[in-house]
């Protein structure tokens, strides 16, 4: 997932550099806007160590799903090809396996890694005079408002949580026109908060040792500007 991470990035930024070689004067309107978007998000195998009532033990690998993002920012045009917000966002990928040198872990029928983070995000826009169409790049700090792990059996639930983390993240897409003032907007976000120590927050006691936390999402969303 690693190397896949390195491509993606190689590929979009890379790309989003050529466009900005060719890109015109700015031109770009300034003033406020806001956008809602969901994506689809992957999230990599990860290993940690469980130490608590649970007795899962040490050297737990962990599957997860395609997971789902739902959010939306606000934001502001400078005008001049920069643009600032800040944005919210929700992730949930569930668990498809979690395995102890390779046998599946007896007493776990499901789960689910996710977050609730909130970026302040700067955006880079590329006027292009020959489309409508506006690519963008940028960066993002976010602040993890929780993060939370669950690992249930059918008659138990059991969670372990952290807040107060940040991560980064990275953007590129572009914002296609509908009208004068809706925009369709898509892009690739990676996403790194890294090793976390999770407390349990219920059915449980103890900590689940630094599984790792670095999803890569596709985004659609609905953006108006005003």
């Amino acid at each position: 997932m690693t190397s896949l991470r390195s491509l993606c990035a190689t590929a979009l930024f890379g790309g989003m550099a050529a466009l900005a070689s060719s890109a015109q004067a700015q031109t770009d309107d300034s003033g406020f806007y806001a956008t809602v978007y969901a994506q689809a998000s992957r999230l990599g195998s990860t290993t940690f160590d469980e130490i608590g009532t649970a007795r899962f033990g040490t050297g737990l690998k962990a599957d997860f799903d395609t997971g789902l993002g739902l959010g939306g920012d606000f934001g502001y045009l400078y005008g001049n090809g920069w643009a600032a917000e800040v944005e919210w966002n929700w992730r949930r990928h569930d668990l498809s396996s979690l395995r102890r040198s390779g046998t599946a872990v007896a007493g776990v029928t499901e789960g689910d890694f996710a977050s609730n983070i909130i970026f302040v995000n700067g955006l880079r826009r590329f006027t292009l005079a020959s489309t409508r169409i506006v690519p963008y790049v940028g960066v993002g700090l976010g602040w993890v408002q929780e993060i939370d792990f669950d690992l249930n059996s059918a008659t138990l639930e059991r969670a372990w949580s952290d807040q107060g983390e940040f991560g980064v993240q990275l953007m590129g897409g572009a914002e296609f026109p509908l009208g004068d003032a809706w925009r369709l907007t898509t892009d690739l976000r990676l996403l790194r908060v890294g090793e976390v120590e999770l407390s349990a927050e219920e059915g449980v006691t103890g900590r689940l040792a630094d599984p790792e936390y670095n999803p890569l999402s596709v985004q659609v969303g609905l953006r108006r500007r005003f």
